[in-house]
């Protein structure tokens, strides 16, 4: 079986979506899919197709668009990624032409949430073509939160779906001597809750609790990030972007990963890259996985306030042994659920079908 993933970009800056495909790529390998990659940009160390790119803003590309109609019959599934590109529309039409099925990886952007950011814009695109795109592909949502929040559109009732989580490669634990480490790891920009956490951990310190806290994301609002520093008045290490190996690194060594985001998320990868860590994690509910790893007994839950984050992190900060086994249990979980192998699994299963 051989797969095409066609996506607009996978360089580093795009980050989870970037990690997010190339796992499930390396998942759909193990699993012994014949993988390969159509983009503009980045790089990968699977079969990968680049090209010339037209427009960035739509991602348009004469050479990507002629190629698909040409190669797309060479596949026996084509799963397209983001939905407001031309990238997807290009695997669309040539999907359709070649007789072959089409995925759409929607990463969150059907969700409300998503749609209501730039409502104007996306209504144009949904009536330019958009909506031709989604009813006409098996759609992929991530958890069952993301799919119920995106099928909430009264123009989605009754579409094809399936629902595959991220998976995770799995990360091996490293004891750090010293106080507990915190970890955030995420963009910079008001959506993630950053200004929330270092709220949050300005509390603890001034409640006495010892800690090491350490961010690590790309900066994407300047003056956001400024005000973040003199916020954490230097309680908090803002390391800026990691490589892959600096960011599992990072979080194998971590006591707690704490994803905080305030606006809604499909998924939210660090979470799960946390649980195979054997991490304690505080996960806010705005990331939709985490509803049902927290009825699994596998992440804490918490609503993405400073006082509701200080609350979750104080008590696994003064338990050491509570930490340690919300830890084991996640990293179980994460291996039965998240990992490359029960991932390429299910798309072996999904796939065949």
């Amino acid at each position: 079986m051989r797969v095409l993933h066609v996506i607009p970009s996978i360089a580093p800056e795009t980050g989870g979506l970037r990690t997010g495909t190339l796992v499930t790529c390396h998942a759909m390998k193990q699993a012994g899919i014949e993988t390969e990659i159509a983009c503009l940009h980045g790089e990968s160390d699977l079969p990968t197709h680049r090209f010339k790119p037209g427009l960035r803003v739509t991602g348009a590309s004469r050479d990507l668009r002629d190629w698909l109609m040409k190669h797309a019959g060479d596949y026996d599934a084509i799963i397209a990624h983001v939905v407001w590109l031309s990238p997807a529309h290009y695997a669309a039409k040539a999907a359709a032409s070649a007789g072959v099925p089409l995925y759409l990886a929607s990463h969150g952007m059907l969700d409300p949430d998503a749609l209501a950011h730039h409502r104007l814009r996306k209504l144009i695109r949904w009536h330019l073509g958009a909506r031709k795109l989604v009813r006409g592909a098996r759609l992929v949502f991530s958890s069952e939160a993301d799919r119920t929040r995106s099928l909430s559109h009264p123009e989605l009732e009754g579409a094809d779906y399936v629902v595959v989580p991220n998976p995770v490669e799995m990360i091996a634990r490293q004891d750090v001597a010293g106080p507990p480490r915190i970890v955030c790891l995420n963009r910079l920009h008001p959506r993630k809750g950053v200004r929330e956490w270092v709220g949050a951990l300005n509390t603890l310190a001034d409640e006495g609790l010892v800690f090491e806290a350490i961010h690590a994301g790309v900066t994407e609002d300047v003056p956001y990030t400024e005000q973040l520093k003199r916020a954490a008045g230097g309680r908090v290490e803002f390391r800026g972007v990691l490589d892959n190996a600096g960011a599992r690194g990072l979080i194998a060594g971590a006591a707690l990963v704490v994803h905080p985001c305030v606006g809604f998320e499909n998924f939210g990868n660090v979470i799960a890259e946390g649980m195979v860590a054997q991490c304690a994690v505080i996960a806010s509910r705005r990331a939709l996985v985490t509803p049902e790893l927290e009825a699994a007994g596998v992440v804490i839950g918490t609503e993405p306030t400073p006082e509701h984050l200080a609350d979750a992190m104080r008590r696994l900060l003064q338990d050491a042994d509570a930490r340690v086994k919300l830890g084991i249990r996640a990293r179980d979980y994460a291996a039965r659920h998240f990992s490359p192998e029960a991932v390429g699994k299910r798309w072996k299963e999904i796939l065949g079908s």
